[in-house]
C-alpha cells in the first residue's frame, strides 16, 4: 500500500509547482504584479526555473511562489510541501531539529521553513467561538517541561498547562494557561465564547 509521502510532488519540483499551481490559481495563473490573467505565458528556455510565468500585460515574470509563503526563498518546493506534511499531520507537533534531520536541510533552513509555516497557519482576528444551539467544550493537558523545572518522575508540576476550547464538530483553540484554577480559566472562555447551549 502507497503511503501518502511517497506521492510524486512531494519528491519531483515540477509535480510539486503543479500541485501548488493547481490550488492558488484553479483558474489559470494570475500576475501577482498587475492582476492579470490575459496574455501570460509559461516560460520554457533551458536556463529557465521551473515553474517561471511572464506577463505580457505587465512584462513581469512571475512564480506561484509571489505573495505567498514560499515568496525570496530558495527552498524546494517539494521540501516545503514535506515540511507543511509532516508539521500538519504530527500530532504532538515537530522541531525544527526533527525537520532538519528529516529533509536533509541544514538547521537554518529547517527553522526558517517552520517559523514561516507556523505564521501561516496563525489564526488572526477571529471573532467568538459557537453560536446558536452549539456545544463548546473545554479541556487541558499537560505537555513538555516548564524551563527552570527539573523532570519529575510523576505529576505535572513541572509541564506547561495547556487549555483548548472546542466547537463540537468544528475549530477549537489552544491556550498556554497558568493553572487549572477558575481564576485562570474563565478569563479565556469569557474572550473566546459566543452564544453557548453548553459547556463542559
Amino acid at each position: 500500500m502507497k503511503s501518502t509521502i511517497s506521492d510524486r510532488h512531494f519528491h519531483d519540483e515540477k509535480a510539486a509547482y503543479a500541485f501548488v499551481e493547481a490550488r492558488v490559481w484553479p483558474n489559470g495563473p494570475v500576475c501577482p504584479h498587475c492582476g492579470g490573467v490575459d496574455r501570460i505565458s509559461k516560460m520554457c528556455g533551458k536556463s529557465t526555473r521551473i515553474g517561471a510565468y511572464k506577463c505580457y500585460q505587465c512584462r513581469k515574470p512571475f512564480t506561484v511562489k509571489v505573495g505567498t509563503v514560499f515568496e525570496a526563498s530558495h527552498v524546494p518546493m517539494r521540501h516545503w510541501l514535506q515540511a507543511m506534511y509532516l508539521m500538519s499531520s504530527s500530532k504532538k507537533g515537530i522541531s525544527s531539529n526533527q525537520l532538519h534531520r528529516t529533509l536533509g536541510c541544514t538547521l537554518k533552513t529547517a527553522w526558517f521553513i517552520s517559523h514561516r509555516i507556523r505564521e501561516a497557519m496563525r489564526v488572526t482576528g477571529v471573532g467568538p467561538m459557537g453560536g446558536e444551539g452549539e456545544i463548546i467544550e473545554a479541556d487541558e493537558t499537560f505537555i513538555g517541561r516548564l524551563e527552570g523545572q527539573p523532570k519529575a518522575k510523576a505529576g505535572w508540576g513541572h509541564k506547561n498547562t495547556v487549555l483548548t476550547l472546542v466547537r463540537r464538530g468544528g475549530e477549537a483553540r489552544s491556550f498556554h494557561v497558568d493553572s487549572t484554577t477558575i481564576a485562570s480559566i474563565v478569563p479565556i472562555q469569557a474572550r473566546h465564547e459566543g452564544h453557548l447551549s453548553a459547556l463542559q
